[in-house]
């Protein structure tokens, strides 16, 4: 189609990834279309403006929210009005980091001419208020410039499932951008043979792993298929075990996603990762009813747990 890029080369062109263009899609910042031949997506001028105007405003630490305004006015006013709140946003933070240094500081010079002695409740008392008196002195000769909201991450809920054991057909594809190269296969197989509908789809990075921008990486999509149904040539069949894994829902930001639940599973008591025995599995639910959310796919991250010893 005369006008239009494909993810790929965009992905390149860009210095992005196709999960990321993908991520923020989902959110309504653009519109991508379908290349009839391929199934891969593509994307007008207006799409590849919105996504240059979104990369360099996510580089800056701008929220999604914030730039979906900045695509909507399409204004220079509104994109000066969300810098300058940034700005302001970022002086707050460097202000309360500053006030937490300076506690830290006071309270080294404290603990330095005790550094033979225990901690004991009594010593902890005592730095406690001699702490507090001091940095409340400190505190009544400033002024006042401004109140900052800590920011806490959204809660993480996690579940502990037992998947069965499966027959997977499987395709993995090296590229840039290989999740839409690995998936379609496998899609457009499924629907040929009115698969899709009971099929479940799971995804994730295979070797080579992601390395950095714009550098090749694995990405292995594959389906559940039941004993009767024959594989095609041009697809693999691999035997999933199954076992014990740790499922939480993604947000469009997979990346931090994966972060909270490893973080998750750090501080759980009963169980642990147990990436290095098993594949850690994206699950792709479909999404019927996509209109606002341009993602085709709700993702469930599975990661591979066992009991705490």
């Amino acid at each position: 189609m005369s006008g239009f890029v494909t993810i790929d080369k965009l992905s390149t062109q860009i210095g992005l990834t196709s999960r990321t263009l993908r991520h923020w899609e989902a959110q309504g910042l653009f519109e991508s279309h379908r290349e009839a031949s391929s199934g891969w997506r593509i994307y007008d001028e207006h799409a590849i403006l919105a996504i240059r105007i979104t990369a360099l405003l996510r580089k800056l630490d701008i929220s999604i929210k914030d730039i979906g305004t900045v695509l909507q006015n399409m204004s220079v006013h509104s994109l000066y009005e969300t810098l300058l709140q940034q700005s302001a946003s970022i002086h707050n933070e460097k202000s309360e980091l500053t006030l937490k240094e300076r506690e830290i500081h006071f309270f080294l010079q404290l603990i330095s001419a005790r550094m033979e002695e225990p901690i004991t409740n009594h010593l902890l008392l005592a730095l406690n208020a001699e702490s507090c008196n001091t940095l409340d002195d400190m505190n009544e000769n400033e002024e006042v410039v401004s109140m900052t909201t800590i920011k806490h991450s959204p809660p993480i809920h996690v579940r502990f499932i037992t998947l069965p054991p499966m027959r997977f057909a499987y395709n993995v594809a090296v590229s840039t951008s290989p999740e839409d190269e690995a998936m379609v296969p496998i899609v457009e197989w499924l629907e040929t043979n009115h698969l899709l509908g009971t099929a479940r789809l799971f995804g994730g990075n295979t070797n080579p792993h992601p390395s950095g921008e714009n550098k090749p990486y694995g990405y292995g999509f594959c389906a559940s298929i039941p004993e009767n149904v024959e594989i095609p040539a041009h697809l693999k069949e691999i035997r999933f075990d199954g076992g014990l894994y740790a499922m939480t829902e993604s947000s469009d930001d997979i990346f931090g996603s994966w972060q909270a639940l490893m973080s998750f599973l750090d501080n759980n008591m009963d169980y642990q990762a147990d990436h290095n025995s098993r594949l850690c599995l994206e699950e792709h639910i479909r999404n019927d009813n996509p209109k606002g959310n341009g993602n085709q796919y709700v993702l469930n991250l599975l990661e591979p747990v066992k009991k705490r010893s």
